[in-house]
């Protein structure tokens, strides 16, 4: 379960203490002694009051060990899924994100562990989906846990931190630490890494140095991670020398400068296009005898792509050594590509894929499915999406990609697919009803008669029950207004989605 979760341990319950009382000591006569007396045989004073407490409290205690072990089964439930998708495909859905957070949210009974499971699965781990939305789905779990009585330690706010980060999320690292600090929270090694890493996203040397004093204060050690963040803010803030530079200071300071540390100087490079200093880069941490993996030239791969250097990729696609779990981080760093409107790299790696250029078998020759679903999601042009069925047929790396993207964009209830329905058509493909379901039924929808009118007055020929008789999953129960809309076409109307634009 480490994949997700490194610093957290499955939840071990034990039973609850806290309705166990401790009785204060009292001058005076037992309870015992003052009824020992009492005329009635039964005793049905504070002894039978006590036995019923007693009762009470055990009933408590049952209640309590019951909820927190559904809880613990909960979590277990939730830590398997997105582990499980961790671990094939190295990222997670908001749709099964959404799900988890809603089910322990209808429990009432949030734990540490659950929190932390949550924040930590809104940054890097949904390349689907846009940052700023991360960052809001990242508050959005936060404020409703605070809400629901969680209490929050240092490692819930790392865990925000490193969503911040990972997001590129621009915030005030003093304004956190005055929330830290009105929370009574003590910041810890890895707080001050992460605030470093914030000030030096942004260029801001002057506040990381203020917190490397805190630090240095506080006699916390100094690692590569500060380094590297340290390159980073040097080379933003247009000091590259001094980023450089770092790494002789790394070998003064005892401590020999790893992968992290020169794929901070590469992506320093490669925001401003230098290629020959990001060769001599390599060529160093390869003389150092610090192998980057693939996952590292990613990362540069993506801020060449980012920093509109497109030219140098081909230079860089070429080191990839397709190693173990090459594929699904390609995937993950297409889909992120895609997601940051940068779907022309994207393409340009997807092409790369070993298993599409040596295996012509059904299920690598349609590896490019997820490509064309996000391209689609993400509202990529129709015209660039065509480009890109056609290359990937052409090269024979997708057997039907027209049509699977076609598919697409009905399920996902695209309404602007006239190009690829004419596609379609030129490569005399059947255009089948139920195609036209999603078309009409948003106007139905909206009450937009204009667009109804518009996808109707056309040419195809559609059986009248694809107007009359659209299955229930497509739209909601209509009211009166809405069966009204369709009343003024007749049966021998012919609509089409072909000449709609």
């Amino acid at each position: 379960m480490a994949a997700l979760l490194r610093s957290s341990r499955l939840l071990k319950f034990s039973p609850s203490r806290v309705l166990q009382i401790t009785c204060t000591k009292r001058n005076g006569p037992t309870l015992g002694r003052l009824y020992s007396g009492a005329l009635c045989g039964r005793r049905t004073g504070v002894s039978g009051c006590v036995r019923s407490f007693s009762v009470a409290t055990e009933l408590k205690d049952e209640a309590s060990i019951a909820v927190r072990s559904k809880q613990a089964q909960q979590f277990d439930w939730a830590l398997t899924r997105l582990d499980s998708s961790v671990r094939r495909t190295g990222r997670i859905t908001k749709t099964l994100l959404l799900r988890i957070f809603h089910d322990i949210c209808r429990a009432g009974y949030p734990s540490g562990n659950q929190a932390l499971l949550l924040l930590r699965s809104c940054g890097s781990l949904l390349p689907e989906v846009p940052l700023e939305e991360r960052t809001e789905l990242a508050h959005r779990v936060w404020e409703k846990l605070k809400e629901l009585g969680e209490q929050y330690d240092v490692s819930h706010y790392n865990a925000l931190l490193k969503v911040y980060l990972q997001n590129e999320f621009k915030f005030s690292p003093t304004d956190f630490l005055a929330k830290m600090e009105a929370a009574n929270i003590q910041p810890n090694r890895v707080t001050y890494q992460r605030l470093i890493a914030a000030y030096c996203q942004n260029g801001d040397i002057e506040g990381a140095s203020t917190i490397l004093g805190f630090m240095k204060n506080k006699d916390l050690p100094i690692t590569e991670a500060v380094f590297s963040s340290l390159v980073t803010g040097h080379a933003r803030a247009g000091d590259i020398e001094s980023a450089k530079n770092i790494l002789s200071v790394m070998h003064g300071a005892g401590i020999e400068p790893g992968p992290d540390t020169y794929v901070s100087l590469l992506n320093a490079y490669a925001e401003k296009g230098d290629l020959e200093n990001m060769k001599k880069t390599l060529e160093a941490a390869e003389s150092a005898d610090c192998s980057l993996m693939d996952r590292d030239i990613m990362q540069v791969i993506f801020t060449l792509a980012k920093s509109k250097h497109q030219q140098h990729i081909p230079e860089m696609v070429e080191r990839l050594r397709h190693e173990k779990g090459y594929v699904p981080d390609a995937m993950n760093m297409c889909l992120s590509l895609i997601t940051q409107g940068q779907e022309d790299t994207a393409f340009h790696i997807l092409k790369a894929f070993p298993t599409l250029q040596s295996d012509n078998s059904s299920d690598s020759a349609n590896l490019g499915n997820f490509f064309l679903r996000h391209c689609i999601n993400m509202d990529t042009s129709l015209e660039k999406i065509i480009c890109f069925c056609k290359e990937l047929q052409e090269s024979n790396m997708h057997t039907s990609p027209v049509s699977f993207t076609l598919s697409c964009a009905l399920e996902a209830k695209k309404t602007g697919t006239a190009h690829l329905m004419k596609l379609f058509k030129e490569e005399k493909l059947p255009v089948r009803p139920h195609f036209f379901w999603p078309l009409l039924t948003q106007p139905v929808k909206d009450k937009n008669i204009a667009d109804f009118d518009k996808i109707s007055n056309t040419n195809a020929k559609i059986q009248p029950q694809t107007i009359t008789e659209p299955p229930s999953w497509f739209i909601d129960v209509p009211t009166d207004d809405d069966l009204n809309l369709p009343l003024h076409l007749s049966s021998t109307s012919t609509p089409s989605f072909l000449n709609c634009f």
